[in-house]
């Protein structure tokens, strides 16, 4: 028989090393999927809720009913768009329709 993992109980987890993060956080986390990055997101959100904190507000809010796409997702493809490349490929890449592409760009420009 395996021997089960040891349980880490809060005083054992008190006296283990910290995690550290990577130097160059936003590097590290361009290797992410786009599963790993919502979790990464969601666990982050779960921890400033324990803590009491307010979760950061997002400086242009996106339009959900325009927009299907994951956060995560939306702001890849508004990079994506902003370094040059062109929809087709973004949507080829992102392996989601090139109308979502279309929806996605329209609701970062600014309005008439």
């Amino acid at each position: 028989m395996g021997s089960d993992p040891p349980i880490l109980t809060p005083e054992k987890f008190a006296s283990s090393p910290r995690h550290i993060l990577p130097s160059d956080l936003p590097a590290a986390i361009k290797y992410l999927n786009d599963q790993e990055l919502e979790q990464l997101q969601a666990a982050v959100m779960t921890e400033l809720q324990r803590r009491g904190k307010k979760p950061p507000v997002s400086a242009k809010p996106v339009k959900a009913a325009a927009v299907s796409l994951a956060p995560a997702k939306l702001n890849a493809v508004l990079a994506a768009f902003k370094a040059g490349v062109r929809p087709s490929k973004i949507a080829k890449q992102f392996g989601i329709p090139q109308s979502e592409v279309r929806k996605v760009l329209a609701s970062d420009r600014p309005k008439a």
